[in-house]
């Protein structure tokens, strides 16, 4: 029989995870300025921000799918083991682990002369991960190829190709110009050189591990068609302190470049009602810096495998032994040319509705006399829906949101939202936006009804920001 320690199973399980980088708060959130990152072509009712260094924008995002750590760790009689097996039954290969952080180093913006363009520059540092849950591994990993009664199973295969997973640590200079270009028509584009710092990637693999009957009538374990590549940039130093000087300076306009472009609109119907949209990260990345790609190539045959965990006297000799009998069968190549990775794209969009007295006019552009001189309108209540995709490995996700923002005061704003996508039914967020004289400040936080009982929670996410505004 083959097995793994169940501990590895318990580890993956407790990191399954929902985020989704959707962030329907800020999206549409024309008073902060990080809404631009949003949607390039977003309405600016100010003429000119500057974001507190290190404090403009911090953002992360995580959580657990189908409340298992709830389920895992409950105090319900039931044993561990027990109900570990039944979650990793449970789970299925469209289920994954997905962190994802961003920080705004520096974030400015201002109105050009010609009162029809808003220019914004920045720079932040992005991380983000993405594992798919390989179902036929796990499985193996826990019960080995046996019917989870100790009974070995001749006929089933393990899939090896639903072992997926993508990570990047990643700093972003971004410049933005957001046009008015009628009383109606407001379009925005943002162009994005991307400095990787780390890479880590894994897919397209393929192969099966099933188990015969050789004509001795003893076990044989088989790995058949086998075809899988490990590609990694930026990890070869083992240093801690060189490893982490390697990530500053690669943070600013490393060795591995790429160039992306944010793309967006705001369309307004009526004066109380508008349009929106915005496709982001349309791009890619470059590794050239400490590449290394591991590919590994054919079929493995071993006999009378039993547990792989011997005893202690002769574990060295019994894996010495296999890897052995691995390298002589499987073809391995190992290279350091370069290689292109795609950034995840993304699209939001949105209808709002406006009513209530109206609170703010502001023009831009009086001056042209295509205008007309006409004024944007913000009313004290908008109601909306907005839509949400971003393309991961193998499936776009896809969430909707509905939403209510209001203006409580000159100074204050706030909207509540509530999404639905295919994890959770139950995300209530809620985001703020204050200003005191020019001193900005805007929070965020998703899945309110998740904070009371965090192990239950399938997903928490915040994000918190602080700028210098002038003339809103």
């Amino acid at each position: 029989m083959i097995g793994f320690p169940k501990y590895f199973c318990v580890l993956f399980v407790v990191s399954i995870s929902i985020s989704a980088q959707n962030k329907q708060l800020l999206y549409g959130f024309q008073e902060i300025p990080q809404s631009l990152l949003q949607n390039p072509g977003s309405e600016t009712p100010f003429t000119k921000h500057i974001g507190i260094p290190l404090l403009s924008g911090i953002y992360i995002n995580g959580g657990t799918n189908n409340s298992l750590i709830s389920k895992l760790f409950s105090n319900d009689g039931v044993a561990i083991n027990t109900k570990l097996r039944s979650i990793i039954h449970q789970l299925d290969t469209g289920d994954y682990i997905s962190v994802n952080e961003q920080l705004d180093v520096f974030n400015v913006g201002f109105q050009r002369s010609n009162d029809k363009d808003y220019i914004s520059i920045g720079f932040y540092q992005e991380a983000d991960f993405t594992a798919y849950y390989p179902k036929d591994i796990a499985l193996l990993f826990y019960e080995g190829n046996t019917d989870g009664n100790g009974n070995i199973e001749l006929s089933k295969s393990y899939d090896m190709s639903s072992l997926r997973y993508r990570g990047d640590v990643i700093g972003v200079f971004h410049v933005g110009i957001s046009r008015r270009m009628n009383e109606k028509l407001t379009v925005g584009a943002r162009g994005k050189i991307y400095s990787g710092i780390f890479n880590v990637q894994s897919l397209n693999n393929k192969g099966t591990i099933s188990t015969r009957l050789d004509q001795n009538n003893a076990y044989q374990h088989l790995l058949t068609n086998f075809d899988a590549t490990l590609r990694s940039s930026g990890f070869t130093k083992t240093a801690r302190e060189t490893l982490i000087g390697d990530a500053l300076k690669n943070l600013f306009i490393g060795g591995n470049i790429g160039l992306g472009v944010d793309l967006g609109f705001t369309y307004n119907i009526r004066e109380n009602i508008k349009v929106s949209g915005s496709m982001l990260d349309m791009g890619f990345i470059t590794y050239s810096n400490k590449v290394i790609t591991y590919k590994v190539k054919g079929d493995f045959e071993v006999n009378n495998l039993g547990l792989l965990d011997p005893p202690a006297e002769e574990t060295f000799s019994y894996w010495e032994a296999l890897s052995n009998d691995f390298n002589a069968q499987v073809d391995r190549e190992i290279s350091h040319k370069t290689y292109l990775t795609l950034r995840p794209l993304k699209l939001n969009g949105a209808l709002n509705y406006g009513f209530g007295k109206q609170v703010r006019k502001y023009k831009r552009a009086t001056a042209c006399p295509t205008f007309n001189n006409t004024a944007t309108t913000n009313f004290q209540n908008e109601i909306g829906v907005q839509l949400y995709s971003i393309f991961r490995l193998s499936r776009p996700q896809i969430a909707t949101t509905l939403f209510y923002s209001r203006s409580v005061s000159d100074f204050l704003k706030a909207k509540i939202t509530y999404t639905a996508d295919s994890y959770t039914f139950s995300n209530i967020g809620l985001g703020f936006s204050a200003q005191f004289g020019k001193f900005n400040i805007y929070a965020t936080a998703e899945n309110l009804l998740g904070y009371k009982d965090i192990y239950n929670a399938k997903k928490i996410g915040a994000q918190f920001g602080m700028n210098l505004i002038f003339d809103r």
